[in-house]
């Protein structure tokens, strides 16, 4: 699963928009981020993990790295 499928499918389950996601990150990162660089990211897969740790953690679920069985 590419980055842009996790933020839907956080966006889906919070019952939140990509306008939400914008203002979280900018907000916790004092960076600009906007529609159109947020879906850039997104398309390209350069969402980093920070970003999604910092989305996460402000949605309140923790990303935690499980071995496949």
């Amino acid at each position: 699963m590419n980055s842009k499928k996790y933020v839907k499918a956080f966006c889906n389950s919070e019952g939140i928009k990509y306008d939400d996601v914008v203002k979280i990150l900018s907000d916790k990162t004092k960076k600009n981020y906007t529609y159109q660089s947020l879906y850039g990211k997104l398309t390209r897969n350069t969402f980093t993990y920070e970003e999604a740790c910092i989305l996460a953690d402000t949605l309140g679920y923790e990303l935690i790295p499980v071995k496949k069985k």
